[in-house]
């Protein structure tokens, strides 16, 4: 069984630059790989997966074939951020059915604030008028 190598490592085994490596560990999968002490390992898998890239040729034991428990993982990775889209959906709709509630008050007070006011502009205006005829009134008689 393989253990887990380095990036140097691998670099030295299949004759390539580190670059080159690093390249091929940016298209694996976050779980083949992992950094402690800031040194990259690449898990078995991994490896066997960078040597049929880099050989063109696919390897006896794995023929490119990703292992069945990272499709699941992967599954139940893609289900967690499905629930969790669904979750910020439901409370931006609740959001978004809040404001326009608090829109509707708002218009319906605004309504009845001018209403109010052209209520208490419309006598104003009527004596006004009344004082202004009596005055002509005066005036012409």
């Amino acid at each position: 069984m393989m253990t887990d190598k380095t990036i140097k490592e691998l670099a030295d085994e299949l004759n390539v630059s580190k670059d080159k490596i690093k390249y091929r560990i940016k298209t694996l999968p976050s779980e083949l790989t992992s950094k402690k002490n800031g040194i990259t390992y690449i898990k078995s898998e991994g490896v066997k997966e960078i040597k049929r890239i880099l050989t063109g040729k696919k390897t006896r034991e794995n023929p490119g074939i990703l292992p069945s428990d990272y499709l699941e993982k992967q599954l139940d990775v893609k289900d967690q951020q499905i629930k969790q889209k669904d979750k910020q959906i439901d409370k931006l709709q609740s959001l978004l059915d809040q404001q326009q509630i608090l829109t509707l008050q708002a218009n319906k007070k605004i309504e009845q604030l001018e209403y109010q006011s052209e209520e208490k502009e419309e006598p104003i205006s009527q004596t006004e008028t009344l004082e202004k005829k009596s005055w002509f009134s005066k005036l012409f008689k």
